[in-house]
């Protein structure tokens, strides 16, 4: 018995190591420019919500010139030109960050430019 326990143990932590390497990173962006979030990826869809130049936005998927970002209230679309994902050409906008998702939890490492 005490080594089926061991066993389910070993095979526990295994899984927490797999699924810690195998998560997704977060990818996250400035916002150039006062923009509008769209509740579809197009021009004509209605207004979710809106966001101001240099807030930071999460990710969350890309479809096209358009990208679904997530931020406080409602999670909308923003066309890929009024986002900027290179930190390296302005040190007063913050430093890319990388989100790794595991069972425990999440962690979050800033790169500061």
């Amino acid at each position: 018995m005490t080594l089926s326990i061991v066993k389910a143990g070993v095979v526990a932590a295994a899984m927490v190591v797999a699924s810690v390497s195998v998560a997704s990173a977060a990818t996250y962006a400035v916002v150039n420019t006062d923009s509008f979030l769209r509740l579809n990826h197009s021009n004509t869809s209605p207004i979710v919500n809106d966001v101001e130049e240099g807030d930071v936005v999460k990710i969350l998927g890309k479809w096209g010139s358009w990208y679904k970002v997530k931020v406080p209230g409602d999670d909308g679309w923003i066309r890929n030109y009024k986002l900027d994902f290179d930190y390296e050409d302005n040190p007063d906008k913050p430093g890319i960050q990388f989100c790794f998702t595991g069972p425990l939890g999440y962690v979050c490492v800033n790169n500061p430019t």
